[in-house]
């Protein structure tokens, strides 16, 4: 598996090769689709694929895959009879030696299919083995799915007007007035160094159909459902690959509502995860005692032991700050990581706690 670094590495040389990691102001990179243009190994871009693939414990998986020629994608996944579904934005290429389209961006584990012909795909199982019943078929048409997911990228704010430059792909859209807006606006125009600059930008939201706020139509539209965080020193190119949960030294940015910053001649408040000879095992301070302990992790899940720690007494404010992080590892239940930020929810899908991987500065 490759490291992080190695990870960030292969995604800036991809990038400064791709179309799709510059933002651009055409009617394309808004999510409009364009004539249809001959891609990779004869595929017929942009495209929509569809079909109902198998499942071991549900009636089927509903696939949703959209291609742009830009060598971006977004896909959309149904649990048919589960009433699970899994939004997910990245980048695709083609292995032109197997005909084989790689996604990838979106997790550690790339998905790949086979390439039958330009409207029909073929899902490849983690043995590059494929199935007939595992495919994907074109119409030729192209109708991009409503996506709702964890985004980041770079927003612009100048004369009333918003858009959200994605990272993973790209594209670039305008932000809807409505949700959760006002705090993202609120944040970046207090965080912005000037008008219409550039700001790393991370919130819960849906890319829509929504009317074009000049002429007629509609137009793919960013809805922003809950505000992150907005980050200054972060940029795209930084956010290309997602950082691993274990072996990550996570700065703690958050804990519920309160923001949380090191104390002069302490040490930085953090959490990190190890994973060393089938043991995981995680560490954590606000800068005060040691915080010790094991975790286990099941899929989107997670599960932190009572900790082990240190006895130091620890002034005001570090000693309240210390039994919040306690209380939070405690109730922390599903976890979810967005390029170098890592969030942590309790059991009723509430967000607790909110990190940044230090080393990906």
């Amino acid at each position: 598996m490759l490291k992080a670094y190695e990870m960030i590495a292969m995604a800036l040389v991809i990038c400064a090769v791709l179309p799709a990691c510059k933002a651009t102001d055409s009617p394309e990179a808004a999510g409009s689709p364009s004539a249809s243009t001959i891609g990779a190994q004869g595929l017929r871009l942009p495209a929509t694929f569809l079909g109902n693939l198998p499942c071991s414990d549900c009636r089927a998986v509903r696939w949703h895959l959209d291609l742009w020629a830009e060598q971006g994608y977004q896909l959309r996944r149904e649990w048919v009879g589960r009433d699970l579904d899994r939004d997910e934005v990245g980048r695709w290429r083609v292995d032109p030696g197997r005909n084989v389209l790689v996604l990838y961006g979106a997790s550690e584990m790339p998905l790949q299919f086979e390439i039958l012909a330009p409207d029909r795909l073929r899902l490849l199982d983690t043995l590059n083995q494929s199935q007939s019943s595992q495919e994907l078929v074109s119409d030729g048409t192209f109708s991009p799915a409503d996506v709702t997911l964890t985004l980041g990228g770079e927003m612009t704010y100048m004369a009333d007007a918003a858009s959200f430059t994605e990272c993973m792909t790209g594209r670039r859209y305008p932000i809807a007035f409505e949700g959760d807006f006002v705090k993202l606006e609120r944040a970046y125009l207090a965080a912005a160094s000037e008008p219409g600059a550039r700001l790393y930008v991370t919130f819960d939201g849906s890319i829509v159909d929504r009317p074009r706020m000049e002429g007629a139509g509609t137009e793919r539209t960013v809805v922003v459902n809950r505000y992150i965080k907005v980050w200054p020193d972060q940029r795209c190119e930084r956010a290309m690959a997602h950082a691993a949960l274990s072996n990550t030294y996570w700065r703690v940015v958050r804990l519920g509502d309160a923001p949380v910053a090191a104390t002069e001649g302490r040490r930085e408040p953090h959490l990190v995860l190890r994973e060393a000879d089938g043991r995981s095992s995680y560490s954590a301070t606000v800068g005060c005692n040691q915080l010790a302990g094991s975790y286990s992790v099941d899929g989107p899940g997670i599960h932190f032991s009572p900790a082990a720690t240190t006895l130091l007494p620890c002034p005001p404010p570090l000693d309240a700050l210390e039994r919040t992080l306690g209380l939070t590892l405690a109730k922390a239940a599903r976890w979810s990581i967005t390029a170098s930020t890592l969030e942590l929810f309790d059991a009723a899908g509430q967000p607790i706690a909110l990190f940044e991987a230090v080393y990906l500065r």
